[in-house]
Order: structure tokens, then sequence, then C-alpha cells
């Protein structure tokens, strides 16, 4: 069997398509997240929306010199604060799986041979002879290969708001003196 054939039966609909999937239900969870402190932060119990209340004293410039004139600001609460609102901006889904082919393949062979032999001379003398050869051979191979599995999300928090940014401006022109001049 080729080693090929070990990937052939991955369900890879399953192991690209469930992070992938889990992503896209953490994004709707953070989108409820938001809109629930949307929610909590923006109105009060009976729905009326939650109001910042102050009074500054702007600095109006006339005829008569600079004179302090009160001024009462009302922002809606909401475009004071960052609203949690995290985007899922990046996901990479890296395959790794670890197959470990091990093919070992055990070559043995063995040979022997022997002699055996005797000799009894004239004068009484007896020799014996005896031999032995053998032959030892052993072969082995491994393969072993690799793929990985794995998921990267990265999340960010999106900008403020063009509304927020339009109250802060609002704020802080605010503190500068207006000109007035005689029949404005």
């Amino acid at each position: 069997m080729a080693i090929g054939d070990n990937f052939k039966d991955l369900p890879m609909a399953e192991l690209i398509g469930a992070p992938l999937q889990a992503v896209c239900q953490s994004q709707v969870q953070l989108a409820s997240a938001s809109w629930q402190f949307m929610q909590t932060i923006a109105f009060q119990d009976d729905g009326t929306p939650r109001l910042l209340k102050f009074d500054l004293e702007r600095p109006v410039e006339s005829e008569a010199g600079i004179v302090v004139n009160k001024v009462s600001v009302q922002a809606p609460f909401i475009g004071l604060v960052p609203i949690p609102s995290l985007l899922i901006d990046n996901v990479t889904i890296d395959f790794q799986m670890e197959v470990t082919d091990v093919v070992s393949s055990k070559d043995t062979s063995q040979s022997e041979g022997s002699i055996d032999a005797s000799y009894k001379s004239f004068w009484g003398l007896s020799v014996q002879i005896h031999g032995k050869v053998s032959s030892s051979r052993e072969n082995t191979r491994s393969t072993n290969q690799t793929a990985k599995y794995q998921v990267h999300v990265g999340a960010s928090q999106q900008p403020p708001t063009e509304g927020l940014s339009k109250l802060m401006d609002i704020m802080a022109s605010c503190t500068a003196p207006l000109s007035v001049t005689k029949g404005s």
C-alpha cells in the first residue's frame, strides 16, 4: 500500500469545514455580545435612551468682550463608550496528520557447513579433523511520514464608530469661544 493511500479516506470536509463553522458561530456570538452590551448601556429599563447630561461654560466673544455663556449638553451615553465589537479577521487552517508507516523487512539468510575427517596411521597415531563454516545476513528498512493539522484564529477590535468620533469633535468644539457680532 502506498503512503498516499493513508490520506485517501480522511474526512477533509469535516477537518476543514468544522473549524470554519466554529469560526462563523463565534462571529455570531461576538455580534450577539455587542448587541446585548448596546441594549444594556444605551437604554434604561423603560426604553428611554441613557443620556449624559452636563453644563458647560462656553466663552462667547462679543463687542463687549468675552462673556461666559452656560450651555446644557445631553449626549447619548452609547456614543461615549467603546462597544465591544470584535471581528474575526483572519482564519488559517493547517492540516497536520501523523502517519507512521514502518515497513520492516527482515531478510535473514544463513548457511552452514561442516566436515569431519579422521585418520589412523600405521604407527598407531590417530588424527581427527572437524570444521564448521556459517554465515548470516539481516536487512531492516523503516519509513516515517508526517502531516499537520492546526487552526489559527485572529481577532481585532473594530475602529470606533463615526457617530462616536463626531460626538467627540462636537464636545471638543464646545470649548472654543464663539464670536458674536452685533445683530447676530
